[in-house]
């Protein structure tokens, strides 16, 4: 039998939910799930329709849902762009897997604007109300060269429970101030936070693609799918860099990652070429629990580090795991029993 492949996505695009089945009844061992991070939702599609050894799913809910899904057993394994916060009930015995990297994209549609620079600051003022047209002063300086329309800008951000918007106002609060605390619930990031809500960073892209004068923050996967544009961000040695698997890279591969797989970054970082608004995505499977399905866990994310990721990721819009950061995520996935 051929491969099989279905996604099934929400009414209203108000939830993504991707679901892939790989491989016949005949060759398939055990059928696994896993529930979570958006961001990650490309990849996970490639990689579980090329999988054979197992019936994989992977239904994208957001990295919330994703951990507490996990901890609830309602999943297999989880899928999360950040760790399990301290507030949080966290499952008994599990490990993180680091998966992939990869930028957080900065779309637009500003018809007739083919280049945008933006700094973590304006984008700051542009999501707290305080910047409402697109020739603002202060975009304006950043962008000499580029007209800018006297068009109000509609902010869109992740409405449901993000790693994404985790990773971002991270990013914010590191780089534009105190006025951002990082949160997976973009609204509750800051006071005043202002734009159009979707869930999903598919629905974040389809929005941001339907609204005329409009900006959101969203992987690079859905932003080529969708064919939007991408602003320049400065990075902490001030260059103007479009996100790129290189410069997402780069920046990455300059954090060190801890033994449990957890990656955390300084956005401030000053290094020339580097993408810095970038993270790192976790998978979060189960240690001790002695069932087939543990085992099918570990052997699929084990070919999607070791084998599918590094042939994939990079022409769907995500950077591989690989040196030491690979070494250490493929002793974590053998912790899965």
């Amino acid at each position: 039998m051929r491969l099989k492949k279905f996604a099934s996505i929400s009414a209203g695009a108000a939830l993504v939910a991707a679901s892939v089945f790989s491989g016949s009844a005949a060759m398939a061992g055990e059928t696994i799930t896993g529930t979570g991070a958006s961001y990650t939702l490309s990849l996970q599609t490639e990689c579980a329709a090329g999988y054979t050894a197992h019936k994989v799913t992977y239904v994208s809910k957001g990295s919330t849902t994703g951990r507490s899904d996990f901890t609830k057993g309602v999943s297999d394994f989880g899928g999360s762009d950040i760790v399990y916060k301290s507030t949080e009930t966290k499952p008994k015995d599990f490990t993180y897997v680091p998966l992939l990297g990869g930028p957080i994209a900065i779309s637009y549609n500003i018809a007739g604007v083919s280049r945008l620079n933006l700094t973590a600051a304006v984008i700051s003022d542009i999501y707290l109300g305080k910047i409402t047209k697109w020739n603002d002063k202060k975009i304006v300086a950043l962008n000499k060269t580029t007209k800018l329309p006297d068009a109000t800008i509609t902010p869109v951000y992740r409405s449901d429970g993000s790693g994404t918007s985790a990773n971002f106002t991270n990013y914010l609060k590191q780089v534009a101030g105190s006025a951002w605390t990082m949160a997976d619930s973009f609204k509750s990031a800051a006071t005043g936070v202002v734009g159009v809500g979707a869930s999903g960073n598919s629905a974040v892209a389809t929005t941001i693609k339907s609204t005329a004068n409009s900006f959101g923050y969203i992987d690079l996967a859905d932003a080529n799918k969708n064919a939007l544009a991408i602003a320049h961000l400065q990075n902490g040695s001030g260059q103007f860099l479009k996100p790129s698997i290189a410069n997402s890279k780069k920046f990455i591969e300059a954090t060190s990652m801890k033994a449990t797989g957890e990656v955390v970054f300084d956005y401030n970082k000053k290094l020339a070429g580097a993408y810095n608004l970038s993270l790192v995505s976790y998978g979060i499977a189960p240690t001790k629990a002695g069932t087939a399905k543990a085992d099918a866990v570990r052997e699929y994310l084990t070919y999607f580090i070791k084998d599918c990721s590094p042939a994939k990721a990079a022409a769907v819009g995500y950077v591989a795991l690989s040196g030491n950061f690979q070494k250490t995520a493929l002793k974590l996935v053998a912790k899965i029993n």
